[in-house]
Protein backbone atom coordinates (compact mmCIF):
# COMPACT_ATOMS: atom_id res chain seq x y z
CA UNK A 1 0.00 0.00 0.00
CA UNK A 2 1.33 3.68 -1.14
CA UNK A 3 2.34 5.61 2.25
CA UNK A 4 0.75 8.55 0.09
CA UNK A 5 -2.75 7.64 -0.78
CA UNK A 6 -3.86 9.84 -3.99
CA UNK A 7 -5.70 12.49 -1.99
CA UNK A 8 -8.74 14.29 -3.95
CA UNK A 9 -12.04 15.84 -3.18
CA UNK A 10 -13.84 13.21 -5.74
CA UNK A 11 -15.99 10.45 -5.07
CA UNK A 12 -14.97 6.92 -5.56
CA UNK A 13 -17.63 6.71 -8.69
CA UNK A 14 -15.83 10.20 -9.89
CA UNK A 15 -12.81 8.86 -9.87
CA UNK A 16 -13.80 5.92 -11.80
CA UNK A 17 -15.05 8.40 -14.36
CA UNK A 18 -12.77 10.60 -14.42
CA UNK A 19 -9.38 8.43 -14.35
CA UNK A 20 -10.71 5.06 -15.91
CA UNK A 21 -8.53 1.68 -15.34
CA UNK A 22 -6.01 4.31 -13.03
CA UNK A 23 -8.85 4.44 -10.08
CA UNK A 24 -9.01 0.27 -9.86
CA UNK A 25 -5.50 0.42 -9.75
CA UNK A 26 -4.65 3.38 -7.66
CA UNK A 27 -3.04 1.41 -4.90
CA UNK A 28 -0.49 -0.18 -7.14
CA UNK A 29 0.65 3.07 -9.66
CA UNK A 30 1.03 4.86 -6.88
CA UNK A 31 3.84 2.62 -5.02
CA UNK A 32 5.38 2.73 -8.36
CA UNK A 33 5.21 6.32 -8.44
CA UNK A 34 6.31 6.93 -5.35
CA UNK A 35 9.18 4.31 -5.85
CA UNK A 36 10.42 5.67 -9.08
CA UNK A 37 10.12 9.81 -7.80
CA UNK A 38 9.54 10.06 -4.57
CA UNK A 39 11.80 12.04 -3.81
CA UNK A 40 11.76 14.33 -6.54
CA UNK A 41 10.61 18.32 -6.06
CA UNK A 42 8.31 17.33 -9.37
CA UNK A 43 6.76 14.62 -7.54
CA UNK A 44 6.13 16.56 -4.08
CA UNK A 45 4.64 19.42 -6.61
CA UNK A 46 2.07 16.98 -8.56
CA UNK A 47 0.77 15.27 -5.36
CA UNK A 48 -0.11 19.02 -3.74
CA UNK A 49 -1.21 19.64 -7.13
CA UNK A 50 -3.10 16.98 -7.70
CA UNK A 51 -4.86 16.57 -3.85
CA UNK A 52 -7.08 19.66 -4.99
CA UNK A 53 -8.38 18.90 -8.35
CA UNK A 54 -11.72 18.70 -8.23
CA UNK A 55 -13.97 16.57 -11.35
CA UNK A 56 -14.42 19.54 -12.93
CA UNK A 57 -10.74 20.20 -13.29
CA UNK A 58 -9.70 16.66 -14.49
CA UNK A 59 -12.64 17.09 -17.20
CA UNK A 60 -10.58 20.28 -18.31
CA UNK A 61 -6.97 18.21 -17.90
CA UNK A 62 -8.51 15.32 -20.02
CA UNK A 63 -9.84 17.53 -22.57
CA UNK A 64 -6.55 19.58 -22.81
CA UNK A 65 -4.56 16.08 -23.36
CA UNK A 66 -6.91 14.74 -25.97
CA UNK A 67 -6.81 17.72 -27.86
CA UNK A 68 -2.84 17.28 -27.76
CA UNK A 69 -3.60 13.86 -28.78
CA UNK A 70 -6.00 14.71 -31.35
CA UNK A 71 -3.22 17.42 -32.95
CA UNK A 72 -0.56 14.64 -32.78
CA UNK A 73 -2.97 12.67 -35.05
CA UNK A 74 -3.98 15.41 -37.17
CA UNK A 75 0.17 16.46 -37.78
CA UNK A 76 0.71 12.82 -38.52
CA UNK A 77 -1.66 12.20 -40.67
CA UNK A 78 -0.82 15.32 -42.65
CA UNK A 79 3.01 14.18 -43.03
CA UNK A 80 4.21 16.94 -40.31
CA UNK A 81 8.06 16.55 -39.57
CA UNK A 82 8.17 16.22 -36.10
CA UNK A 83 10.74 19.29 -36.56
CA UNK A 84 8.58 21.71 -38.11
CA UNK A 85 7.47 24.70 -36.45
CA UNK A 86 3.74 23.07 -36.08
CA UNK A 87 4.92 19.97 -34.16
CA UNK A 88 7.28 21.92 -31.96
CA UNK A 89 4.81 24.12 -31.21
CA UNK A 90 2.62 21.00 -30.16
CA UNK A 91 5.14 19.70 -28.04
CA UNK A 92 5.77 23.31 -26.28
CA UNK A 93 2.39 23.09 -25.87
CA UNK A 94 2.28 19.32 -24.30
CA UNK A 95 5.13 20.73 -21.79
CA UNK A 96 2.85 23.66 -20.67
CA UNK A 97 0.09 21.23 -19.90
CA UNK A 98 2.22 18.92 -18.06
CA UNK A 99 3.68 22.00 -15.95
CA UNK A 100 0.16 23.44 -15.47
CA UNK A 101 -1.74 20.56 -14.39
CA UNK A 102 1.41 18.72 -12.67
CA UNK A 103 5.04 19.51 -11.67
CA UNK A 104 7.17 22.27 -13.47
CA UNK A 105 8.82 20.73 -16.63
CA UNK A 106 11.75 22.69 -17.97
CA UNK A 107 12.97 22.04 -21.52
CA UNK A 108 15.16 19.08 -20.15
CA UNK A 109 13.21 17.10 -18.34
CA UNK A 110 10.58 17.41 -21.17
CA UNK A 111 13.31 15.47 -23.49
CA UNK A 112 13.87 13.18 -20.44
CA UNK A 113 10.53 11.90 -19.92
CA UNK A 114 9.91 11.23 -23.65
CA UNK A 115 12.65 8.56 -23.34
CA UNK A 116 9.61 6.96 -21.43
CA UNK A 117 7.61 7.49 -24.14
CA UNK A 118 9.51 6.12 -26.09
CA UNK A 119 11.02 3.30 -24.06
CA UNK A 120 7.98 2.37 -21.70
CA UNK A 121 5.28 -0.02 -23.05
CA UNK A 122 2.74 1.91 -21.01
CA UNK A 123 3.54 5.31 -22.19
CA UNK A 124 4.07 4.37 -25.16
CA UNK A 125 0.45 2.50 -25.15
CA UNK A 126 -0.78 6.05 -23.78
CA UNK A 127 0.46 8.32 -26.36
CA UNK A 128 -0.50 5.78 -29.17
CA UNK A 129 -3.70 4.77 -27.71
CA UNK A 130 -5.65 7.66 -29.35
CA UNK A 131 -2.89 8.79 -31.83
CA UNK A 132 -1.41 5.79 -34.28
CA UNK A 133 1.55 3.58 -33.86
CA UNK A 134 4.95 5.27 -34.36
CA UNK A 135 3.12 8.33 -32.45
CA UNK A 136 5.44 8.03 -29.50
CA UNK A 137 9.10 8.56 -31.84
CA UNK A 138 7.11 11.40 -33.54
CA UNK A 139 6.63 13.21 -30.23
CA UNK A 140 9.73 12.40 -28.83
CA UNK A 141 11.31 13.79 -32.21
CA UNK A 142 9.21 17.35 -32.03
CA UNK A 143 9.83 17.25 -28.32
CA UNK A 144 13.92 17.71 -28.82
CA UNK A 145 13.23 20.04 -31.86
CA UNK A 146 11.74 22.06 -29.75
CA UNK A 147 14.06 22.09 -26.99
CA UNK A 148 16.47 22.66 -29.52
CA UNK A 149 14.75 25.66 -30.67
CA UNK A 150 14.19 27.52 -26.79
CA UNK A 151 18.17 26.72 -26.45
CA UNK A 152 18.60 28.78 -29.79
CA UNK A 153 16.46 31.44 -27.92
CA UNK A 154 13.62 30.75 -30.50
CA UNK A 155 11.09 29.67 -28.41
CA UNK A 156 7.10 31.03 -28.85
Amino acid sequence: MSKRKMQSPMSAADKREQWGEFAEREDELLDEVEARWGDTAAYEESARKVSTYTKEDWEQINASNAAIEQRILELMDAGADPTSDEAMDLAEAQRAHISRWFYVMDHEFHVQKSELYVNDERFRAGIEENTRPGAAEWLQAAIIANAERAARGEAR
